[in-house]
């Protein structure tokens, strides 16, 4: 009789043991009913070297992968200060489930020709096949990676410009040519601030 028991009670225990496993597994994957609700984006907590805080909150929405929270770590470097300074650089970061999402950078610098900078450009981020040309600044690439933009900054003495760049780290579920937009709306927001903020006397070539 004692052996008659032990069947269905080592029958219900490798249930529940597998029903456990599945559980597991289902929490780890977020698959419902276990899926993990995506973190807000608020416009008042993005960085303000990104410009635009409610088209950039919106851009971001549309590109960055579910995360339970985002945080912004935003930082200008280096401030130009009047128009004999020739040195301007920010960085914002966004990261999610500990991990680095995007990275944004806007600097002052200057190439003999706009070709060399999209030459590295591409070459520090993504394969020279996968970028598009896009209308702003003098020269502007894009993929459904990075967003980067090379417009004027000063009109006198060497003609300075300011290189600004978005990277996608980590994808979101969007297509190729959401993800390509929203990088390039980012990338417009934060030329136009660090247009601005750099005091920049040319004009920067790229629509509001």
């Amino acid at each position: 009789m004692a052996s008659t028991r032990t069947r269905p009670l080592l029958a219900g225990g490798a249930a529940l043991l597998l029903l456990c496993l599945v559980g597991g597994v289902l929490y780890a994957l977020g698959i419902p009913p276990f899926e993990k609700k995506k973190g807000e984006i608020k416009a008042s907590e993005v960085c303000r070297t990104l410009g635009s805080p409610v088209g950039s909150a919106a851009a971001l929405k549309r590109i960055l992968p579910d995360k339970p929270s985002y945080s912004f770590d935003d930082d200008v470097t280096d401030r130009r200060i009047d128009d004999r300074d020739f040195s301007y650089a920010t960085s914002c970061f966004v990261n999610g489930g500990g991990r680095q999402l995007v990275a944004a950078t806007a600097e002052m610098l200057q190439y003999d020709k706009a070709a060399d900078w999209v030459e590295d450009v591409v070459k520090d981020h993504v394969p020279a096949s996968s970028v598009e040309p896009f209308p702003a600044g003098d020269k502007a690439i894009a993929s459904d990676r990075v967003a980067a933009i090379y417009l004027p900054c000063t009109a006198r003495g060497f003609g300075r410009h300011l290189s600004v760049v978005v990277q996608l780290k980590q994808r979101g579920s969007a297509p190729d040519d959401q993800l390509r937009e929203g990088l390039i709306s980012l990338a417009r927001n934060a030329a136009l601030f660090a247009h601005d903020e750099a005091k920049c006397d040319a004009p920067s070539k790229v629509a509001s």
